[in-house]
């Protein structure tokens, strides 16, 4: 029987084989959606143009702090940053074309890069919803938007990419960054589209039915490959079919599962489960249900409260909520009772659903 590794990290030490013996899979594509998330420094100057710069010479004491102190988990972040630095399937990937955008005005926060698997393959990774609280407003703003700056960004990027390189394209991310994935894939040019091999969205969500209705008869004969944990919030989000998603294991539990680095392998892919569990059919059938009741300026009013209540401190990362709790709980606790009272009963009442479902036994 083959080995099960807790992570992807275990992945990268265990799997060396060079593409041409063993091609791309999804579990290569969450490694990569995963280096969209290091915040990569000026210094690395042919990262950032279309030179490219060679995964291993990332792997430097004096970037360590600037490319991953940002991220949820630095430390697992670094030790998966070893992993590709060492592994012969990895290290000489080149990354160019990297981009880092956050737009406060328009709510846009953006990400992406250009991995050249080899002089004649690459993969497109879009960063997912980092901790900016301005990101996690986009992430939302989805539910009354049918496009969001970050997608209509995506497509532009995905065009700026292809008449950089030539060759097969792969798309792909982790959270927002498949959602980037799978719209850049319905909506690019015909051009474009015949190079496509897959667009990969790893717990990424879906697409309001408004969306979809104005993407009309967009169409893609190119493969797309959906995975989520057990326990999916954000990758259920908005999603109309779940029928062709793969269900993967995950050693945490609720939100947590939605890390990457907690998803387990099995030789070269994730381990399957059978079915979704409850948190997730929760999302399915009654957050989505209620999302699709409800008007577009219903929505809207909805996130926008919900938003009021997050930024009432003029905190500007999610981080500075959780580190400054003492003082950004009471006044955020003060904005919520400022709202009007239909919206705050709404938003009680979901907040309280949700908590139950995550509560321990809610797989």
């Amino acid at each position: 029987m083959p080995e099960v590794y807790s992570n992807i990290t275990d992945y990268v030490w265990a799997h060396g084989e060079p593409l041409s013996q063993r091609p791309l899979c999804r579990v290569d594509s969450l490694v990569l959606s995963q280096l969209c998330y290091f915040q990569l420094p000026t210094a690395a100057v042919d990262a950032w143009g279309w030179i490219g710069q060679p995964i291993h010479d990332l792997w430097r004491s004096d970037w360590l702090d600037e490319m991953t102190g940002h991220m949820y988990d630095p430390p697992g972040a670094r030790r998966l940053a070893s992993a590709l630095a060492a592994s012969p399937r990895f290290r000489d990937m080149r990354i160019c074309g990297y981009v880092t955008q956050i737009d406060r005005r328009t709510q846009m926060q953006f990400s992406a890069m250009a991995i050249r698997l080899d002089p004649d393959k690459t993969y497109i990774a879009f960063r997912g919803t980092d901790n900016t609280i301005v990101g996690w407003k986009e992430n939302l703003n989805m539910a009354f938007q049918v496009q969001v700056p970050s997608q209509a960004q995506a497509l532009r990027y995905v065009e700026r990419v292809a008449s950089h390189v030539s060759g097969p394209l792969w798309l792909g991310g982790h959270s927002k960054g498949g959602n980037l994935a799978i719209y850049t894939g319905l909506t690019c040019s015909p051009e474009i589209r015949e190079r496509l091999v897959c667009c990969y969205s790893h717990d990424g969500p879906g697409f309001t039915a408004e969306t979809l209705a104005d993407l009309g008869s967009a169409t893609c004969d190119v493969p797309f490959d959906k995975t989520v944990p057990k326990s999916s919030v954000f990758g259920m989000l908005f999603e109309q079919d779940m029928q062709d998603a793969q269900v993967v294991r995950s050693i945490s539990s609720g939100f947590a599962q939605h890390d990457p680095l907690s998803w387990e392998v099995d030789d070269c892919d994730f381990v399957i489960e059978e079915r979704l569990g409850r948190t997730a059919s929760y999302v399915d059938s009654s957050l989505n249900t209620w999302i699709a009741q409800t008007s577009l300026e219903e929505r809207q009013s909805f996130v926008e409260a919900v938003f009021s209540i997050m930024m009432a401190n003029g905190e500007q990362y999610t981080h500075d909520i959780r580190t400054n709790w003492r003082t950004s709980i009471p006044v955020m606790m003060r904005a919520a009772l400022d709202l009007d009272p239909e919206i705050r009963d709404v938003l009680v009442h979901k907040v309280v659903e949700l908590v139950k479902e995550l509560a321990p036994g809610g797989e």
